[in-house]
């Protein structure tokens, strides 16, 4: 695997792993760029979680800095996207958090500040959601004239229940993190503020940490195989929709308004 990549940073002590986001500068926003080296790491990392002499137990996932796990996509590479090129984008999304879902160890994301569209939807493709006390958790993507594209639609209801989803998604709600964790999607809360949240999140595995590796294996793949039995059709209905929607004048209105920081006034076309 790559020594060293622009935007990600990878980190291996002992049996738990730390993988960051390091755009802190853009709240860590999803670009090209980002989900070329999530991709490349991803595809090379599963093969060396499978060795027998692998030492990892644990990932945890997490953005550089306290504002934001990660903020969502980068929206300015959406303006001038064409149906099939926003397709291609959605698509490759799916394929690259679908790859860190089924990794064969436990991963975690550790959600300090913002975890919005694309970062919450990489969230919810990890095993185990960690928040600190800053944490927001939110699909806005309907704000934009659009809906979640890394098949958010998918998991959402999964964790959190349909009715739930289908507020979430349809009102751009953002929840705290006692209201995440409430509702499910968090597992808990770090609430040692003046500890560090990644020492807390390690505290908080060392349990998992300690349990025989193949049983653990063995319980992620059995779960995941009841939960990821989703027919291919789901995600390739939301890839298609999320194309479709940016040929719309409410999709180019939604991007504009965001980059202009104001309120959009959509049209319904």
């Amino acid at each position: 695997m790559r020594k060293s990549f622009e935007h990600l940073i990878w980190e291996v002590e002992g049996q738990v792993a730390v993988l960051t986001i390091n755009r802190p500068e853009v709240l860590n926003a999803l670009n090209a760029d980002v989900l070329e080296e999530l991709d490349e790491w991803s595809t090379q990392i599963h093969p060396k979680l499978e060795q027998s002499t692998n030492p990892i137990r644990c990932i945890i996932l997490q953005g550089a800095g306290s504002k934001a796990f990660v903020a969502g996509a980068d929206i300015k590479e959406f303006k001038g996207k064409t149906k099939v090129e926003a397709q291609a984008i959605s698509t490759r999304g799916q394929r690259i958090f679908g790859q860190i879902e089924q990794l064969p160890v436990p991963t975690v994301a550790l959600v300090e500040g913002y975890a919005l569209g694309g970062g919450a939807e990489l969230a919810i493709a990890c095993d185990f959601r960690l928040a600190a006390p800053n944490a927001i958790i939110g699909f806005p993507e309907v704000k934009l004239g659009l809906i979640p594209g890394f098949g958010g639609t998918v998991r959402l209801p999964r964790i959190i229940g349909y009715a739930n989803a289908m507020e979430w998604m349809t009102t751009a709600k953002t929840v705290t993190a006692k209201q995440g964790v409430d509702v499910g999607i968090f597992n808990a809360i770090l609430e040692q503020e003046n500890e560090d949240m990644l020492d807390q999140a390690k505290k908080w595995i060392t349990p998992l940490c300690s349990m025989a590796p193949l049983a653990i294996k063995s319980v992620i793949f059995a779960m995941k195989s009841q939960h990821n039995t989703y027919s291919t059709q789901f995600f390739e209905k939301e890839a298609s929709l999320f194309g479709t929607l940016f040929e719309t004048l409410d999709f180019e209105e939604g991007v504009n308004a965001f980059l202009e920081k104001r309120n959009p006034g959509f049209l319904n076309k």
